[in-house]
């Protein structure tokens, strides 16, 4: 064994440590530095647009094999302060209806979070979700009350074609 290799190992752990400490004095050092969140939130826009959410979720409390899960995105724009207006296409009688919601969207340095909490949602119910995106993923956690919860994951997907028009077409 190299004698050398005891002090070698004592000096990389004490600036392991003393690094640590200087860190930790100075909790700007830990926090990623966005100047200006703009190109994110452009990014964001994009990301979302046009979009398909395809995954799967769960139901706590329930053993059964994860359900998939689609959500079909229209648009994504900004709005004031950490408000986002996101237009999904919700099924109604085998139709894609428009339909906007306007939602908090929170950053976790570049990483964009949804979060809604006790959000009503006419004729649905109350939710509250948390939904991180990162590069093509999201995942997220949902609760729709009385114990009826659980998780999501899955990609983003661009050029997914829409199941049924939103209006028949007149003929």
């Amino acid at each position: 064994m190299n004698r050398f290799l005891p002090i070698a190992m004592f000096t990389t752990a004490a600036l392991l440590i003393l690094s640590g400490v200087r860190l930790a004095a100075d909790p700007a050092a830990t926090q990623p530095v966005v100047a200006d969140n703009t190109a994110a939130e452009a990014h964001f826009a994009e990301l979302l647009t046009g979009a398909t959410m395809v995954g799967k979720y769960t139901v706590e409390g329930n053993d059964a094999a994860p359900k998939d899960d689609r959500y079909r995105i229209i648009k994504a724009v900004k709005g004031d302060g950490d408000n986002w207006a996101i237009t999904s296409s919700v099924e109604y009688k085998g139709f894609g209806i428009p339909v906007t919601m306007t939602v908090p969207v929170k950053w976790a340095g570049d990483t964009p979070v949804i979060e809604v909490t006790d959000m009503k949602i006419p004729a649905i119910g109350t939710f509250t979700a948390r939904v991180l995106f990162y590069g093509d993923h999201y995942v997220g956690t949902w609760n729709g009350g009385a114990g009826h919860g659980g998780t999501l994951w899955g990609r983003i997907k661009h050029g997914e074609p829409a199941t049924k028009p939103a209006t028949q077409p007149s003929r």
